[in-house]
């Protein structure tokens, strides 16, 4: 295959980690929807905030994950229409709302775990290594990727 993206070296990185963010994202939807889990992989860092801190404003999520507000907020509106967080009004602010994961969330989240850590370990096999530059690693990762999808990567541990 003729990649152009990979014969424009450097110029290319941001296309290529924009290509590569698609496929992990949509590699990693085919294995919830394999798993017959509802989810969304583009929540997942909002979602797993909240886990983390078990009550979170959006100023909370905002300074953790670096994202604008109108994203955060979009990804909780999200996350309340799968039932998956709910919210409080602040007592001391009206203002402010604290979100929380919901018992579907608080369920969803227990089936997720074992797959979250083989995602994370097939995640960790792609990325070690002793690549000279970040494009030759991303070559490896493009590589290894055409070689066997992430999620049937994923798919074969979680079966296994």
């Amino acid at each position: 295959m003729n990649d152009k993206l990979r014969q424009y070296g450097e110029l290319g990185l941001g296309s290529r980690l924009k290509r590569l963010s698609d496929l992990m994202m949509r590699e990693t939807q085919i294995t919830y929807d394999s798993l017959n889990i509802d989810f969304d992989p583009y929540l997942f860092p909002i979602f797993k905030v909240i886990i983390d801190t078990k009550l979170a404003t959006t100023t909370d999520i905002q300074e953790a994950l670096q994202y604008t507000q109108p994203a955060i907020t979009q990804a909780l509106n999200k996350l309340i229409d799968k039932k998956l967080v709910t919210y409080k009004t602040d007592k001391a602010d009206k203002r402010k709302k604290l979100f929380r994961l919901s018992v579907k969330g608080k369920e969803i989240h227990q089936k997720m775990k074992p797959l979250w850590c083989i995602i994370d370990e097939q995640l960790k096999w792609l990325t070690e290594g002793s690549a000279t530059s970040l494009t030759h690693r991303l070559t490896f990762i493009e590589d290894q990727l055409n070689k066997k999808s992430l999620s049937q990567r994923i798919l074969e541990k979680y079966n296994a």
